[in-house]
């Protein structure tokens, strides 16, 4: 999915016009919402209003009427008066790693006692993978003003995010923190069941029969769900045959074994039967693919009420990009998973090509072998007294042994024919096949290739703060469904 773009193209940020605005809302996932999983590990001062309203589902609200003992109760995060410091920080915990495409610091309610600018900073932890990490500034410091919206673009980038700084100057209080982009899925270990529909794995509800009731992306969350309003809901049908749908696509290609339908809260209110279909594509909404096969994996089944409806899948020895569930005649879940294997990525295989005409297909090719010959080297005498003539010239690299021995490095073809052309000859040019590679001998074509299959490292710095802490209670970001449904393979 593309990020929102700006007139400001030259910049890292950007604010968005009420159109763009509504683009980024509608088209990227809030992926800092407690709702989801995310949380407030720290904040340097919270005496009028405590941090974990930065994330709170929902817009902030106004109470006159209630008190606390440091005053009025505020709906947001609000520090006391006269920081001697420069700034005040909270620390989030995003719901799920995440690339950033835009920000909403909203200040409602917050007339007066606001603060004068905001910025952002992220960084990127995976315990295990990624433990030390370096704060990396993605919103400069803005200016904010009193009771409002404000919107921020940020420019497209592949920089994935687990946690947030939030920093206010100098004081005051901040409402509501939203932060919307692309879930970027830690997936487990090879050869582990886990649910490749979660939001947390970087499954998308692309389109849905209805939505009367509750949005239908709530039913691919990863936490439980509250009430019948934290589900999906369709309206009531009165056509004989009717049934309603909702269309996912999952967070990796897989290989499917089983469906969760969760019916918890709907009483009454539930489908009587559900079924399952599944296809491959390349398109997010296969409604574009003209060559896309939908394939049964659950004929029509029973349902019940309030409770978590497992379902064996067929199993056609296929691996699924997107799934459909249909339910029948209408009714509410909701949470659905669906859990299966991942299938990884196909690796596409590495070839070396020599500039001369003999052609190393592998570096498994090269061979070392001994020999007894006296190479000598061409002169410019030599080179020029053949002139216009072939000559047979073997491509090696000698290599001195600890026991003196000699061996070159070469391909199975251990010679190649060199044209020597008379200085007045036109050079021949290089074919388009050719153009743009290093020149060298096999050796070095080859010592070329494997460097650039090496990974290079990265500088890491660290930076103090709660996230230093290692017998931190708070939890990592969601990476697969419930422990229950999880098992290897042998």
């Amino acid at each position: 999915m593309g990020q929102v773009q700006s007139r400001q193209q030259d910049e890292s940020y950007f604010k968005l016009d009420a159109k763009d605005k509504d683009a980024v809302i509608k088209e990227y996932t809030e992926l800092a919402s407690s709702a989801k999983g995310g949380k407030v590990l720290e904040a340097s001062d919270e005496l009028f209003g405590e941090g974990f309203h930065l994330i709170k589902d929902g817009p902030a609200i106004e109470d006159k009427n209630r008190e606390t003992a440091n005053g009025f109760w505020k709906d947001g995060w609000e520090t006391r008066r006269h920081n001697k410091d420069t700034h005040h920080t909270a620390i989030i915990q995003l719901a799920f790693a995440g690339t950033i495409a835009g920000f909403d610091i909203d200040t409602s309610f917050f007339d007066g006692s606001h603060p004068s600018y905001a910025s952002v900073e992220g960084c990127l932890i995976v315990k295990g993978v990624k433990d030390s990490y370096e704060w990396k500034e993605i919103l400069p410091k803005v200016p904010l003003n009193g009771n409002s919206h404000h919107y921020y673009g940020i420019q497209a980038s592949d920089e994935v995010y687990t946690h947030l700084k939030l920093n206010m100057y100098p004081d005051g209080g901040i409402a509501r923190l939203r932060v919307y982009g692309n879930v970027s899925p830690i997936f487990p270990e090879e050869k582990t069941v886990f649910d490749l529909a979660s939001l947390a794995n970087g499954g998308r509800v692309i389109k849905t029969s209805d939505d009367r009731y509750g949005k239908p992306a709530n039913i691919i969350l990863p936490t439980s769900g509250v009430n019948t309003r934290d589900g999906w809901q369709t309206r009531r049908s009165r056509v004989k045959g009717h049934h309603d749908w909702v269309e996912i696509k999952l967070g990796a290609t897989g290989l499917l074994e089983s469906l969760e339908v969760d019916t918890t809260h709907f009483r009454g209110n539930n489908p009587d039967f559900v079924s399952l279909d599944a296809c491959k594509s390349e398109y997010n909404d296969v409604q574009y693919d003209p060559e896309v096969q939908w394939v049964s994996l659950l004929n029509k089944s029973e349902i019940h009420a309030d409770k978590k409806n497992i379902f064996d899948l067929e199993q056609t020895g296929d691996s699924y990009t997107h799934v459909r569930l249909n339910i029948f005649p209408d009714g509410g879940i909701s949470r659905l998973r669906v859990y299966g294997l991942r299938v990884p990525d196909a690796v596409e295989a590495v070839e070396v090509e020599l500039v001369e005409e003999t052609v190393v297909e592998t570096v498994d090719e090269l061979k070392v072998v001994e020999t007894t010959e006296t190479f000598t080297p061409l002169t410019e005498a030599a080179l020029s007294s053949s002139s216009g003539k072939t000559n047979e010239t073997l491509v090696g690299t000698e290599v001195d042994l600890k026991n003196g021995d000699k061996v070159i490095l070469t391909s199975e073809v251990s010679s190649v024919t060199t044209l020597i052309e008379e200085e007045t000859t036109e050079p021949l040019k290089k074919s388009p096949a050719k153009r743009g590679r290093p020149k060298g001998s096999a050796t070095a074509t080859a010592v070329l290739a494997a460097a650039k299959l090496t990974p290079k490292k990265k500088a890491k710095g660290r930076s103090a703060s709660v996230l230093d802490d290692e017998e931190t209670d708070a939890a990592e970001p969601v990476v697969s469904g419930s422990p229950r449904n999880k098992r290897v393979r042998e």
